[in-house]
This record gives structure tokens, sequence and C-alpha cells, in this order.
């Protein structure tokens, strides 16, 4: 009970993340090791248009509750299907839990669903009354991360998609599963060479760089697998709701740097200058040689109304329109712009350019990082190009972007 009388609301971690095996590890020694916690296993088994979902509900002594449902529509990636929302609300109002591990399928993006029970309701009940978010944690298998980061596999090439329509590769869930992580279970399901293990632990850190990390292990003594550190996952009170808006957002902070560590280099690579839409396309390839992963967001001088967002993992890119940049007049834009994208807008307004900027975090093995930038760079208008004036830029180039972006909206 708190103070004030009323019944604390029930500590949710959500677990996700491509391995499988580390997951379920992982929760199982959570259960055995921490009093009071319960593991509540969601899984999904999508056969064309329906998808059956299944739970099961384990204490310390094993399961004690399970069930079953199929609905008749594909499965989403950041929601849980509301049929079990109420198993949720019925494992916090109980009062015999103090904490619940909830595990998700690989497909499912972590954060996206740890925002969707925040704002999700059973019974006619705000489940936000009785449950919190803790932390979100995302499972890795080292002797696979890098693998599963470098190429252009599709989820459902290995049976892990929430259905046959499910375009998403290995590499963008892997690197989405690390971003999002406050908190990372680490174990190697292989026995990598000791390089192999130190690059994987750096990839690690340069993609989840405050994510706290514990790693399953075996006990030298009797051998048997242990968890040391239950704190990431358990009462860290990690989870920041505005964060993973920020995030999902149009403008989202850049991935700050890192120090190289054994061969992994992340780099931030940023201009007010925008960039030449042709020579961005002829160079996407050169570009991506290298890098595992890119997140960021450009300006494309012949549509300078919208922000693109830059997304590539492994063999995966994507440049994407998500939105506009703010009207220096327009109030209500500003108002329903999140604080920190105010904030940001404030920091690096250009009387002529607003806010406008291109910024890319790029991470990779063995980057060279002064010739990339150098590519980059050279991508962007020149002075002469700059001299035109944004409005003749948009009328006279040519965009290679079209058919994939559509119009730029008007001014």
């Amino acid at each position: 009970m708190t103070a004030q009388g009323r019944p604390r609301r029930l500590p949710v971690t959500v677990l996700g993340g491509l391995a499988t095996g580390v997951r379920d590890c992982a929760a199982d020694l959570a259960r055995i090791e921490v009093p009071g916690l319960a593991v509540l296993a969601v899984r999904v088994n999508s056969q064309g248009r329906t998808a059956s979902w299944s739970w099961r509900l384990y204490e310390r002594s094993g399961p004690v509750d399970g069930g079953s449902v199929t609905l008749p529509r594909p499965c989403s990636s950041h929601l849980l299907p509301s049929a079990l929302l109420p198993v949720l609300l019925r494992a916090a109002r109980t009062g015999r839990h103090r904490h619940l591990l909830l595990t998700l399928p690989p497909g499912m993006q972590a954060d996206l669903v740890a925002l969707g029970l925040l704002d999700g309701r059973a019974r006619g009940q705000a489940l936000a009354d009785d449950v919190r978010i803790d932390a979100v944690a995302a499972a890795v298998d080292l002797s696979r991360i890098e693998d599963d980061l470098s190429g252009g596999d599709r989820l459902v090439d290995h049976h892990l998609g929430l259905g046959p329509d499910d375009r998403r590769t290995l590499a963008e869930t892997a690197a989405r599963h690390l971003e999002a992580a406050d908190a990372v279970v680490t174990a190697s399901m292989n026995d990598p060479d000791p390089a192999a293990s130190a690059r994987a632990v750096a990839l690690v850190h340069h993609l989840a760089p405050r994510a706290a990390m514990a790693h399953v292990c075996h006990d030298p003594l009797t051998g048997a697998l242990r968890l040391p550190d239950l704190s990431p996952l358990v009462g860290g009170n990690l989870f920041d709701a505005d964060r993973v808006r920020d995030r999902h957002g149009p403008l989202p902070i850049p991935r700050q740097p890192r120090r190289p560590e054994f061969g992994v280099r992340t780099t931030h690579w940023s201009s007010r200058r925008p960039l030449h839409a042709q020579r961005l396309h002829d160079a996407l390839e050169q570009i991506c040689a290298g890098v595992i992963r890119g997140r960021g967001h450009l300006w494309l001088a012949n549509r300078p109304q919208s922000i693109h967002r830059w997304e590539s993992a492994g063999e995966h890119l994507a440049i994407e329109t998500a939105g506009t940049w703010l009207p220096e007049q327009d109030d209500s834009a500003w108002r329903s712009a999140s604080p920190q994208r105010r904030t940001f807008a404030a920091l690096f307004w250009d009387p002529y350019y607003g806010e406008r900027r291109c910024e890319l975090t790029l991470t990779g093995i063995g980057l060279d990082v002064p010739a990339l930038h150098r590519l980059l760079d050279s991508c962007l208008l020149t002075d002469a190009e700059l001299a035109l004036g944004m409005h003749r830029r948009q009328l006279s180039d040519d965009d290679p972007f079209a058919d994939a972006l559509g119009a730029d909206p008007p001014n």
C-alpha cells in the first residue's frame, strides 16, 4: 500500500529481443531468484490473416495460469491484443506479485508495447491505475548479434515474423530492440572466439549506450546458469515514456558517439546545409558500405518543407517522410511539438533556414570516419547552388526520391 492507503501499482518490465533462448533463460532465472516476481510469457503464431495468441503466467513454483485466443486479423508489432489486457490487470490486482516480467515474441517492439500498456484499458479500467512500466529490456545472443545486424534476411525467413506480410529484416529489428532498451540481457548461446565476443559487446554498447547490462553466465563451481546482477531488470525504474515518444517522433535526439571499441566505431555527422537529392541518391551504396546501423534525419534541398527520416541496418535502408519542419509563425504547430523538439528548434534556429538541418549517427566495424564524412559533405549543396535560393532549387532539381517520398507539401 502507498502512504495514502492505495494499492501500489505493479512494476512491469517488458522483455523483448530476437534471442528467444536468452529471453527465456533470463525469465526463468529471474522468477527463481527474485522473491515475488512473476513472468507473463506471451507468444503468437500467425497463420495467414489470423493470429493465435497464447499466454502463461509463471511463479517461482512454475506455471499457475494460462490461455489462448485466436483473432481474425494480423498481429501488430507494437500493441498487445486487447483480449490479453485483462490478464495483466488480473495479475496486478491479485496482490500476489511484487514485480511482473512480461516476455514478448521477437517481432514485437517492446518500447511501443510498453507505451500501449500505459494507454490501455481493460474492463473499462485504465491499466496505468494498476501497473507502471519499470523498464524495457532486450535479450541479446552475443554469438549472433553481429550477423543479425549485418545481413539482409527477413524475420519471416527465420520464422520470427508476425505474419506472411511482415517485411522487416533481422537487422532493423535487432537494432530497434537495442536502441529501445533501458536494460540489455546478454548471453553467448554458442562459444564465439574472444575477439568476436568482445566485438559483440562493443556493438551493444554503441547501439544501447545508456542501457544497464546483465549477463547470463555459468557458475564456475557448479556449471549452472546464473544471472548475477538482476538490478537492470527489476526495480531500476528506468523507463521514460517521453524518451520513447521522442525516439519515434520526427526529430529524435541523436545517439551520442562512444569511443571506438574492438573495431566498432560510431560517428555523428551534421550539416546546416541541405543535401542535393541526386548526388545523395548516387552515393547511397558507398555511404552504407560498412555501416551496420544508421539513424537520423535529412533536409533535401528540393523538398524544403519535409523532414526525411534515415534508417539503415545491415542491407536495409529506408528514407521516409517523417513530418514537416516547424514554421516560424505557426503557434499551433509549435504547441503540438514535443517539449524536447521545441527546445532543440530554439537552440538550432536560423533566421533563414529555421530548424532545418541534417543529422546522422552511423555505427560500423572498421569505419573510415573521415572518408565517410567527406562523402556525405560532397552531397551537400555548394555555395553556388545555395545562392540560387530555396524556391529556385525546388523548381529546378530532379527528384530521384519522388516515387518513394511523394510530393513535398506546399509552403
